[in-house]
């Protein structure tokens, strides 16, 4: 299969949305095992409930599709990919439950980061595209989601959730 020609901003959006499609797809099913696989409570029940804004965000990448008259559709997200195979290689050689919520932990903040960057670009191109609210609006609310998504990580990592943790990490 040829890659798509990418011949304008309109184009371009399209490109970057389907992969944006592809990661949040990917992500609802990753933030199930990471739930399931942390042992401390707040993370597990952090990545449930993000698991939970995830199924919303897809649906929402959805109405942006649909307000371009597009079906939705995805491209690999290369990204988003490697962060799951490194999570797979990762959970292969962990054995203590600690240093598995500690690299769960970074692994989150990351793909935040990755999230946030994604949504920017898309947000940016949207608007020099000239693309409408019914378009941006849902990709809005995403970003504001994986920003408050990050927050609450940082939160964790640094707060009292986890000290424990860390406590027994570093003696």
């Amino acid at each position: 299969m040829s890659a798509p020609r990418l011949t304008n901003l309109g184009d371009q959006f399209v490109y970057e949305l389907e992969a944006v499609y592809d990661m949040e797809v990917k992500l609802v099913e990753a933030l199930g095992e990471l739930s399931y696989m942390a042992t401390n409570d707040k993370l597990s029940e952090g990545f449930a409930t993000h698991r939970d804004e995830t199924k919303a965000h897809v649906e929402r990448v959805e109405s942006a599709f649909q307000a371009l008259g597009r079906e939705p559709s995805r491209r690999d997200n290369l990204v988003v990919d490697a962060l799951l195979e490194e999570k797979a290689q990762y959970d292969e050689s962990v054995v203590d439950d600690d240093l598995r919520n500690v690299h769960y932990l970074t692994a989150g903040m990351k793909t935040e980061r990755i999230e946030i960057s994604n949504y920017e670009g898309l947000l940016t191109t949207a608007k020099k595209a000239g693309l409408g609210d019914e378009v941006t609006d849902p990709l809005e609310e995403n970003l504001d989601d994986e920003e408050n998504a990050l927050r609450k990580l940082e939160g964790l990592s640094t707060g009292s959730g986890l000290k424990a943790l860390w406590t027994r990490l570093t003696s």
